[in-house]
């Protein structure tokens, strides 16, 4: 029987193993790490469906990889699931040189760029001289409900959870599986040693809303049915303390787009480091003979591309599986 760690609980780590394990029924995948929901960064994520901060990467894998992910939204949405919700998205610019237009918005639904008339009226609204923007609908989801959704999932499957801080891919816990598959987010800069790993300092908090406004002051609203994620910092810092400035730079910011916010009550405040990458890193790589897959650096993008990721973590490991290395404990597939 071939033996799987999944190594990280976030959103891609569940991902991958959920399709492991329900895939392949009598492996043993084995979920670990030193934090679980609600205690991950992916905790306090926006839960929006919006490539970003993913770096270099290729564009047809970003496309690709929010595709698969954006289907698999559309299908948990029309179950009634973890409260995703669909709604609206405005991206603004003060400068029209710094609206992009990448491959993915093809596949984004209902996008189209804003009129002059949109434009003056976001202006007014927000205060702010509007030059360029555009628009397209798109799936928000309570982050913890999903992260909820698939430990459950895991667990109906009948996959192991193992709480655990590992230090290498030479840990000792690791010395009995056949196979990892690291998604450590961050944690990637010292587990295997990834100098192209930075941090990126984000700071949230929740009141609501329904639609979701992102602008170039670095400032967003992103609603969902049950709070609303304000934001944000864009430090390289590690530092996860709470600082009034931050506070008060967001709070500020978002309250002069949407005075209303001025009203609301503030649930929790948080902050998260972004698992910035030049270039996210999904590929296989032997370690002492022993098959690793890594999936992390997903910037700002996790909760974006994780079904897309998890997919081709899946191919993967699918190509390995007859190698000569695994061939002696592959019999029963």
């Amino acid at each position: 029987m071939v033996k799987v760690a999944v190594l990280g609980a976030g959103i891609n780590g569940l991902a991958c193993a959920v399709q492991l394990k329900e895939k392949y029924k009598n492996f043993q995948v084995t979920l670990i790490s030193n934090e679980f929901s609600p205690n991950t960064t992916g905790d306090g994520a926006g839960g929006l469906w919006f490539p970003y901060m993913y770096g270099t990467t290729s564009s047809k894998l970003i496309t690709q990889w929010c595709s698969d992910t954006l289907a698999f939204l559309n299908e948990l949405w029309q179950t009634g699931a973890v409260n995703i919700c669909l709604m609206p998205v405005y991206s603004l610019f003060t400068d029209k040189e710094q609206l992009s237009k990448p491959d993915w918005l093809e596949i984004a639904y209902g996008y189209k760029e804003l009129n002059s008339k949109q434009l003056e009226y976001f202006s007014e609204r927000y205060s702010r001289k509007y030059t360029a923007g555009l628009t397209f609908v798109t799936f928000v989801t309570p982050t913890t409900k999903l992260l909820e959704y698939f430990t459950k999932r895991f667990k109906d499957a009948h996959g192991e959870i193992l709480q655990a801080n590992i230090s290498s891919l030479q840990d000792p816990v690791l010395k009995k599986f056949d196979v990892i598959i690291n998604c450590t987010g961050f944690g990637a800069k010292f587990l295997v040693s990834d100098d192209k790993m930075a941090p990126v300092r984000g700071q949230v908090q929740a009141p609501w809303l329904n639609e979701v406004v992102i602008d170039d002051s670095g400032h967003y609203i992103i609603p969902n049915v049950e709070a609303c994620v304000l934001g944000g910092t864009h430090q390289d810092s590690s530092d996860t303390k709470l600082e009034p400035k931050d506070t008060e730079f967001i709070l500020d910011g978002c309250c002069k787009r949407i005075p209303s916010l001025e009203h609301s009550k503030i649930v929790s405040q948080w902050v998260g480091l972004r698992p910035v990458r030049e270039a996210i890193r999904v590929e296989p790589e032997l370690v002492d003979g022993k098959l690793c897959i890594h999936n992390y650096g997903h910037g700002g993008s996790g909760f974006t591309l994780f079904w897309g990721c998890s997919n081709q973590v899946l191919k993967i490991f699918e190509t390995y599986l007859n190698k000569s290395y695994l061939s002696n404990r592959t019999s029963k597939l």
